[in-house]
């Protein structure tokens, strides 16, 4: 029997939409069992404005759950690592719409954790043990329903993201960025979304984001467009796989996305998915890459041999262009990532010296600190340590990371620390500035420097 997935229009109110995405079904009431806990995943990756599954739209969800009977709600979500989940909820409006509402809410960031093991994997992640019990142990989660509700969004390391990279906050934040490098992410998420699969998806799509996953406000006019679709059915593959014909990408240019579907996990061609509304009228293609707006006196220097966009490249670059265009910022310094520099590469760096990534530090580290000897050098020696990152950059840029914050700074440090009271298993940067310690262990740098494998030591 073919998926169904719906392309809702929300011109006519969200309700509307939402009646138009379970009608295939028979309602909402034969989708989601009477008297379940039902647990909305928004995309609440960041607090940058935009970013974030639209609040007006979990509002209006839960609104419309409750007028269906549905009275058991939660929210929950763990954001990108560099960040508190509590924090972004605070800022976003999510604590609010959930507390209008009734709705429990679930950081996935603090807490207990227990350790599972991904198939195809050797080396147990990480997860929130309410995640656990809620829905894998199988004696335990009965009676809990999961609804994915994704951004209609591209991502600069992923093409996409959407219902099936929304499994990435699952993990706890250092047992995800081990595996954001070019051989390994895109069956990591793949992984993911066999350890949990939502029981139905709605990606929302009122506004849709393009130029990588986290564009700066400052450029958020160039880099969204009002869409003002829901696309949803309880296949996550076969929703993505609309999604991203919406946004002008093919199944085979989301590389998690394949393998998901030749994993058979799901449908992820066109012509054998029942699609419920107009896809002909999307015809344009939005990019995935950043905008790649620098500070002009930003120095950047890649391996000629490597530089993952999926880790110490892509992420760096999107800090960068974050903290170039959102912040009074200073330039003057140097980045090197990746690996394989030619001496000239090198030569007359201006500033001091952000070294981003294992394979650069082992690659050029000693040599970078024998050339500039009176230089401050930071290291951050992971590859993708979004804390490191945006420590290391707003140190050198003369940006708080405190003042990144939309609050003032007296709540976000009251929120922070409530967060760490509640087991806070997100490592942030420092709030008030300077670059984070680092420091991988032996067995690790030795790990990254042989060229890695499917799990680092841990």
């Amino acid at each position: 029997m073919q998926p169904i997935v719906t392309i809702a229009d929300t011109t006519d109110g969200l309700p509307a939409a939402f009646d138009a995405i379970f009608a295939p079904y028979g309602g909402i009431a034969k989708v989601i069992p009477v008297g379940s806990k039902v647990h909305l995943k928004p995309n609440g990756v960041h607090f940058s404005a935009g970013m974030h599954t639209d609040p007006a739209v979990v509002d209006a969800l839960l609104t419309y759950l409750g007028d269906h009977g549905y009275r058991r709600l939660a929210l929950m979500e763990n954001s990108t690592h560099g960040v508190s989940t509590r924090l972004v909820f605070a800022v976003n409006g999510y604590a609010d719409v959930a507390r209008r509402h009734g709705a429990e809410l679930i950081y996935l960031d603090e807490g207990g954790t227990v350790p599972y093991t991904l198939e195809g994997e050797e080396v147990p992640i990480r997860i929130s043990r309410r995640l656990y019990e809620s829905f894998i142990d199988p004696s335990r989660h009965p009676g809990n329903f999961y609804l994915s509700l994704p951004k209609l969004k591209t991502h600069s390391m992923t093409t996409m993201t959407l219902g099936v990279k929304n499994q990435q906050a699952f993990p706890i934040d250092e047992d995800r960025m081990h595996f954001h490098n070019h051989e390994t992410l895109h069956p990591r998420l793949a992984r993911l979304y066999r350890m949990v699969q939502p029981d139905f998806c709605i990606i929302e799509g009122v506004t849709a984001i393009f130029n990588g996953h986290v564009p700066p406000t400052a450029l958020l006019r160039e880099s969204s467009v009002q869409l003002n679709v829901l696309i949803g059915g309880q296949d996550t593959v076969a929703v993505d796989s609309v999604g991203c014909k919406v946004m002008g990408y093919a199944i085979e240019e989301v590389e998690h996305l394949r393998l998901a579907a030749e994993w058979g996990m799901g449908e992820g061609r066109l012509d054998r998915i029942e699609i419920i509304g107009n896809l002909n009228r999307f015809r344009k293609r939005y990019p995935y890459a950043l905008l790649r707006r620098f500070h002009p006196d930003v120095r950047i220097v890649e391996g000629r041999e490597r530089a993952c966009v999926e880790g110490c490249k892509g992420n760096t670059e999107c800090t960068l262009e974050i903290l170039s265009n959102d912040y009074p910022s200073q330039g003057g310094f140097s980045i090197v990532f990746g690996r394989g520099f030619d001496e000239a590469d090198l030569e007359d760096l201006p500033g001091d010296i952000l070294v981003v990534g294992a394979c650069a530090i082992n690659d050029r580290g000693a040599d970078l600190r024998r050339r500039y000897p009176d230089r401050r050098i930071i290291e951050v020696d992971a590859h993708n340590d979004i804390r490191g990152i945006t420590a290391g950059l707003a140190t050198l840029m003369k940006v708080r990371p405190l003042d990144m914050v939309p609050l003032s700074p007296l709540r976000s440090l009251w929120i922070t620390l409530q967060a760490k009271l509640h087991g806070l298993n997100s490592r942030m940067p420092p709030l008030l500035g300077g670059p984070a310690p680092t420091g991988l262990r032996e067995a690790e740098r030795r790990w990254y420097r042989e060229g890695g494998g499917q799990s680092p030591p841990q």
